[in-house]
């Protein structure tokens, strides 16, 4: 009797948790968040980056999340949102978006947390300008969308007087002002996207111990559109190296969160081996672009991951960010955005 109960003494305590077959400390609130939005992604694109590698034992970045959710796209007024719809529903955790101004009237995620003191920054990859956060600037139901937030922006298109940074100068951001890269002046963008996170995120994130950085892509989706698989492969590879940077991150935080949604995933027609999948790398032929998915993928690493396995609305990740175990004290205690 007394061995049982040294037995279950010890290993009860000795027992790590863990999650995904990975050690995770379960109930961490994050307080350092990371939202990575990529429009059109799906585990199968995933292909593109897993078989080029030497052997299929080594993982993408994506492979080594956490937790793997999967959410339905559907809004109040549409089965099939626009990622654009999608994402806004997902900030937001509305379902009552239809891609108009009246989107801008709604709090997203970063206006429930500046309010306790946390900084919210916001990095854009090239994407159209009905696309990009910054439209709400232009409409007049905007009640002040984007107050309180650093926003930096790839982008071909840059006003005559704007606020510049680039990848090899320091620069002291300043909150409410938008930042463009000055390496896309010439109308293509030379820096890479990693390179551009990595440098905003350092300068951004210093000397602060609450804060959500957001990234938004389009254009993966876009290339994925227009059949141009050689690029996408690379963007995407791109992709996967900023989320190496932030896993890494993570793992250092145990009050990190690294969070990766998609949305309108297109439907691809992957060739079946051989020269089929060097052709079609080399010139898309093989992709057929379908209807828009009505369910998308989640990877989330880090601080309170296990909320996000299952299948759920997309407008109900915005609680699982802040939600926790009630009966175990583990609930988001600075807010409730839902009550307010």
């Amino acid at each position: 009797m007394y061995r049982f109960l040294y037995f279950i003494l010890f290993f009860g305590c000795a027992q790590v948790t863990s999650l995904n077959l990975q050690k995770h400390q379960f109930g961490k609130i994050p307080t350092k968040i990371v939202w990575i939005q990529i429009a059109g992604l799906s585990e199968e694109h995933l292909a593109l980056l897993k078989y080029s590698y030497p052997n299929t034992s080594v993982k993408t970045q994506f492979e080594e999340a956490l937790c793997i959710g999967k959410t339905w796209e559907y809004t109040l007024f549409d089965l099939r949102p626009s990622a654009r719809q999608g994402f806004m529903s997902q900030l937001t955790g509305k379902k009552n978006v239809n891609g108009t101004c009246e989107d801008y009237m709604q709090k997203p995620i970063w206006s429930y947390l500046t309010k306790r003191g946390y900084k919210a920054g916001i990095f854009e990859t090239e994407n159209s300008s009905k696309d990009s956060l910054l439209a709400a600037n232009e409409c007049k139901e905007d009640n002040g969308f984007l107050d309180k937030t650093y926003f930096w922006k790839m982008s071909s298109r840059i006003p005559k007087k704007a606020e510049l940074f680039h990848v090899g100068e320091e620069t002291q951001y300043k909150v409410n002002e938008v930042y463009y890269d000055r390496s896309c002046k010439s109308g293509e963008c030379f820096s890479t996207i990693t390179n551009n996170i990595e440098k905003t995120f350092t300068g951004f994130s210093k000397n602060n111990k609450n804060f959500i950085y957001l990234v938004r892509d389009f254009k993966f989706n876009n290339l994925i559109n227009k059949n141009n698989i050689k690029a996408a492969k690379l963007h995407l590879t791109q992709l996967d190296k900023t989320v190496s940077y932030f896993r890494k991150f993570a793992q250092r935080n145990d009050d990190f969160m690294l969070l990766i949604t998609s949305s309108a995933v297109k439907n691809v027609s992957f060739p079946r081996q051989g020269k089929e999948w060097q052709t079609y790398e080399k010139s898309g032929r093989y992709v057929q672009n379908k209807k828009s998915q009505l369910i998308s993928p989640l990877f989330v690493y880090g601080a309170r991951a296990e909320n996000f396995c299952g299948i759920y609305d997309q407008s109900q990740i915005l609680a699982r960010v802040f939600s926790g175990a009630k009966q175990q004290g583990l609930e988001f205690t600075i807010l409730n955005p839902f009550n307010e």
